[in-house]
């Protein structure tokens, strides 16, 4: 049987009141006096630990500290403007930047436009090119200053009939030599590249003969001055193509493509409007003969049918560079004997011409190895020794820097012409100028 007892309940003292010291009471007077900014800061300090997360969500503008109500409207909205020096500033800049650019587009433009004006009569005939209403081929009356200030340069203009205007544009430039590939069909020589480029209108007559003919007949025609005594003053010497330089002579480099035998007398008979004027380098039996022409024969060109005329030939020969001088010139021996040889001579033959890519090869870290130039300039030598003038075809192109790298070596080993493919960079060098 359970007997209740009484339980017995903790005793409780009375909490006891603690009186307020004057210090106590000075604390709390000048807590009172706290700003609220400052209260509620410390109330969002000490706040309980779960109300924390209020505070992280808070954004950072309401945390921010109030302006003093004692700062006037007008100083807290001067405060929000941005001043405008900066950006008349950062304007100033941008319009001088612009007005520089606007400028210099102006004078590219004016420089650029300035030369395609025509300065020449060879290049008003390139300017009107296609054009019905001015003659561009067989051109009766040309100005006596066909080619005025056009300086001639050992530049060959690789595959000209390519050219927008065959013959003139390389002359424009400069070029002393051009080249036609011709294709035997009938009775004519067809000018193109291939056979499927062929057209009955791009003949070696349309494109070079003709024109030459009329240009060559304009520099030696008489003169039309009346002179104070009333007679006409006149010259005996021919001019060449060029104004400048009258007495050097354009080279007609013609490759041909189709049978060797039959293209060289196809040739032949086509060169008798320049032999029958008297205009043709020739070979008269014992010295070569200058002329206002010169024109040599590549691709099939037979050099045996070349050389078998002993007293008359008006065509010569390109010959082969690579067989002047050997790949490997170390011995001394061996050179000597190749310039001893007299197969090809400047009475046979004009070029001697070798292929770039096959000869030297790659260009490695963009410039020519010392091998590679001795190379260059013993097979210069060979061709110099034996008064022919050497040419590297189907030499680097791009980048524009290896191109001009191969053509200065070129030219500072005396390579005696350029076979170029761009003609305004050619133009704009003056190579050997």
């Amino acid at each position: 049987m359970a007997i209740n007892r009484p339980v017995s309940l903790p005793s409780v003292q009375p909490r006891k009141l603690r009186a307020n010291s004057p210090d106590r009471v000075s604390a709390v007077s000048s807590e009172s006096e706290t700003s609220v900014d400052n209260l509620e800061e410390g109330f969002v300090k000490k706040s309980h630990p779960k109300l924390r997360w209020l505070t992280a969500v808070v954004p950072p503008a309401a945390k921010g500290s109030r302006p003093s109500r004692t700062t006037s409207a007008f100083q807290r909205w001067k405060g929000k403007q941005q001043r405008p020096i900066p950006k008349l500033l950062l304007f100033a800049i941008i319009a001088s930047v612009a007005v520089i650019v606007l400028a210099s587009l102006l004078i590219y433009y004016i420089i650029h436009l300035r030369r395609l004006i025509p300065q020449s009569d060879i290049q008003k005939t390139i300017a009107s090119w296609g054009l019905s209403n001015y003659p561009t081929q067989l051109v009766k009356t040309l100005p006596a200053d066909f080619s005025r200030d056009i300086e001639p340069i050992p530049c060959h203009s690789h595959n000209d009939y390519w050219r927008h205007v065959p013959l003139y544009d390389a002359l424009a430039a400069g070029c002393t030599s051009v080249e036609a590939d011709v294709w035997l069909f009938g009775d004519d020589l067809f000018v193109g590249h291939s056979q499927k480029s062929l057209t009955k209108e791009r003949t070696l007559e349309s494109l070079y003969i003709d024109p030459i003919v009329s240009i060559l007949s304009n520099q030696n025609a008489p003169n039309q001055v009346t002179t104070p005594n009333g007679t006409l003053s006149s010259t005996t010497a021919l001019n060449g193509v060029f104004e400048t330089s009258p007495n050097t002579p354009l080279i007609l480099l013609i490759d041909m493509k189709t049978d060797g035998a039959s293209t060289f007398l196809a040739v032949l008979e086509h060169l008798d409007p320049f032999r029958s004027r008297g205009w043709l380098t020739h070979f008269n039996g014992s010295a070569v003969v200058p002329g206002l022409i010169t024109v040599v024969g590549t691709g099939n060109t037979p050099f045996n049918l070349l050389v078998a005329n002993t007293t008359y030939r008006d065509i010569f020969y390109d010959a082969p560079l690579d067989e002047l001088w050997g790949d490997d010139p170390t011995s001394i021996n061996k050179y000597d004997q190749l310039l001893m040889s007299e197969k090809y001579t400047r009475e046979n033959s004009y070029y001697a011409s070798v292929s770039f890519q096959k000869e030297l090869g790659n260009l490695w870290h963009g410039i020519l190895t010392p091998q590679q130039v001795l190379t260059i300039r013993g097979q210069i030598k060979g061709a110099q020794e034996r008064g022919l003038k050497a040419r590297y075809w189907d030499t680097p192109a791009w980048p524009v820097g290896r191109r001009d790298h191969v053509w200065d070596v070129l030219m500072s080993e005396g390579v005696g012409a350029l076979n170029v493919d761009d003609l305004e960079a050619a133009k704009e060098k003056n190579w050997g100028g």
